[in-house]
C-alpha cells in the first residue's frame, strides 16, 4: 500500500529538481511519479546510462544532460541528489546558499516512513551486518528488508509491508540526513576512507556519527573511540548508548567476543560460540555481537534463537571462496575497497606466511602503507595492479611485489607464487572504478581468470600424462 503523508502532498505543487540518474536516482524519480509529483531531472554526463527500462520513466518529464549551470535550481523549492553527486557541486552549494534543500533519498524516506528503522553505517562491515540481521530476523518470523546503500534502494521498498528496514547507509547518504528517526543505530567502525570527498578524516567520521541523531538505541564499537557518540548526537533522554567490542573491561560493554576461543559473551555470560556457524574470524565476532545487539533493540530475546544466528554463510564478494586447486584455496574479497577491509581479511584468513595477495585500484587518498604492519607478516606473494599499484611498495618488500597491468595477469602470477596450503586472496584495499564498473566486475575478473587458468593448467597436465610413454 502507498504510504501518504503531509510532507508529500506539500510538494504536489513544489518545483522539484532530481540530480543523477543512477541506481538511487532512477528510484527518486519512480516514487516521485508514482505520488504524482513530476520533477525535473539533471544528470551532468552527456549521456548517462540509460537502459531501455527507463524510457518510459524519462518520457514523462524534462531531462537535460551535460554540465548544470552554477544558477539552475534557483528556482526550485527543493533538489533531490543522487548520493554519488558531491555536495562541492557549484550549483548544488549554489542551492545551499539561498536556502534551498538538497538532500537524497534518504532524507526523503524519513519524512516519510511510518515503520521501524535499524541503521548501520561503518567504514568495513556494514553490508555484511546488514545482510545477516536481515537473514536472522526473517528466520525467526520478522518480515524484515535490507535496503540502502546494501540490498535496495529505500523508496523501492516504503510501501512494502515489512515490520522492519534494516538500512545500511554510507557517508554520503549521511551528510544530506537529518530527520532519520531509528529504533536503534550503530557506526561499526571507522577507518580512513573517502578521502578525496572530504576536507579531512575527523569530517568523515563526523558524517558517520550523524547517524545517532533521533536514535533510540546507540550502538558503539567499545574499541574504535571514534565510533563513540558526542554528546549532542543523543542528547535526547529517550536515547540508551551500548557498546560492543572485545573482551576487555569497559563501562556500558554488554556484548564483548572473545577471539581466542570464539566466545560471544552477553552481560559476561557466555550465549554461544562463534565457531558453530559458518562465519569465522576477529571481525566476523565484532559482526555477531553487533547483530544480536541491534535484533534486541526489537525487543527479541535473542538467546532464544541463536541457532538462526549461525545459519548465515555470509555476503557474496566478502571473503568467498571460489575454487581450491592443488591445495591452493583461491578467495573472492573484492568487496574490500579500503585498507581496514583489507587488514579484516588477511587477519581472518592468515595462518603464518600463507597468502599471496591481490591488490589495488583507486586508493581514494587513502594511506597504503597503513596495510605494512598487520598484514606483512603473512604476505607470501603481492600482486598490485589499477591506478594506485605503485602505492603497494610502502606495504611489503620489492623481492615480494610484483605489478601487473590487469586481473588475469594477476592470477597468472599469483598462481605461479602460490604452492598447497596457500591462499590466493583478492582484497583490494581499493576502489574499482578506475579498471572495472563496479567491484561485483572486479569479482568477475578474478573468477573467471581462475577458472579459465586452473582449467587450462589441468588439460595440460592431463594431456603431459597420456602423452608418457611407459618404460
Amino acid at each position: 500500500m502507498k504510504q501518504t503523508s503531509t510532507y508529500l502532498t506539500s510538494l504536489s505543487n513544489a518545483k522539484v529538481a532530481l540530480v543523477g540518474l543512477g541506481l538511487t536516482g532512477m528510484s527518486m524519480l519512480r516514487y516521485l511519479l508514482e505520488h504524482n509529483i513530476t520533477p525535473d531531472v539533471f544528470d551532468s554526463r552527456e549521456t548517462p546510462p540509460i537502459n531501455a527500462q527507463h524510457d518510459e520513466l524519462l518520457a514523462q518529464v524534462s531531462c537535460q544532460f551535460g554540465p548544470i549551470p552554477t544558477k539552475q535550481f534557483s528556482d526550485y523549492d527543493l533538489v533531490l541528489i543522487s548520493p554519488g553527486i558531491s555536495l562541492k557541486e557549484p550549483a548544488l552549494q549554489y542551492a545551499n546558499s539561498i536556502g534551498i534543500d538538497v538532500f537524497c533519498d534518504i532524507e526523503l524516506f524519513a519524512r516519510v516512513n511510518t515503520k521501524p528503522v535499524i541503521a548501520v553505517t561503518a567504514s568495513n562491515g556494514k553490508s555484511t551486518v546488514v545482510a545477516w540481521l536481515t537473514d536472522f530476523l526473517n528466520r525467526i518470523g520478522k518480515k524484515a528488508v535490507a535496503c540502502g546503500n546494501f540490498g535496495v534502494p529505500v523508496l523501492d521498498v516504503i510501501d512494502q509491508s515489512v515490520d522492519v528496514f534494516v538500512m545500511e547507509l554510507s557517508s554520503f547518504q549521511l551528510d544530506t540526513t537529518e530527520s532519520l528517526v531509528c529504533t536503534a543505530a550503530s557506526v561499526l567502525n571507522i577507518t580512513p576512507d573517502h578521502l578525496d570527498r572530504y576536507e579531512s578524516f575527523a569530517d568523515y567520521a563526523a558524517s558517520k556519527r550523524k547517524i545517532y541523531r533521533h536514535a533510540q538505541l546507540v550502538l558503539a564499537n567499545a574499541d574504535d573511540e571514534l565510533t563513540h557518540p558526542l554528546q549532542e548526537r543523543h542528547s535526547e533522554d529517550s536515547t540508551a548508548v551500548q557498546f560492543f567490542g572485545l573482551q576487555s573491561p569497559f563501562e556500558s560493554m554488554m556484548w564483548s567476543y572473545e577471539p581466542a576461543t570464539g566466545e560471544l559473551i552477553h552481560h559476561q555470560n557466555v550465549i554461544t560460540n562463534l565457531n558453530q556457524g559458518q562465519m569465522r574470524g576477529h571481525h566476523n565476532g565484532l559482526n555477531a555481537l553487533a547483530v544480536l545487539a541491534l535484533a534486541s533493540s526489537l525487543d527479541i530475546n535473542v538467546e532464544q534463537h541463536l541457532d538462526k544466528l549461525h545459519a548465515f554463510s555470509g555476503l557474496v564478494h566478502r571473503c568467498q571462496p571460489i575454487k581450491e586447486w592443488h591445495g591452493i584455496r583461491f578467495i573472492d574479497d573484492s568487496k574490500a575497497t579500503n585498507v581496514a577491509s583489507t587488514i579484516a581479511a588477511v587477519s581472518g584468513l592468515a595462518n603464518g606466511k600463507n597468502i599471496v595477495l591481490i591488490a589495488g585500484g583507486d586508493a581514494k587518498g587513502a594511506d597504503l602503507s597503513e596495510l605494512k604492519a598487520p598484514i606483512e607478516p603473512h604476505i607470501k606473494a603481492l600482486i598490485a595492479l589499477g591506478k594506485d599499484k605503485a602505492g603497494f611498495a610502502q606495504v611489503v618488500e620489492p623481492n615480494v611485489l610484483s605489478f601487473v597491468d590487469d586481473m588475469s595477469e594477476a592470477v597468472e602470477r599469483a598462481i605461479e607464487k602460490a604452492q598447497s596450503g596457500d591462499i590466493v586472496l583478492l582484497s583490494p584495499a581499493c576502489a574499482s572504478i578506475d579498471m572495472f564498473q563496479n567491484y561485483q566486475a572486479r569479482a568477475a575478473a578474478f573468477i573467471q581468470a581462475v577458472t579459465i587458468q586452473t582449467n587450462e593448467r589441468e588439460k595440460s597436465e592431463l594431456d603431459s600424462t597420456e602423452h608418457e610413454v611407459p618404460s
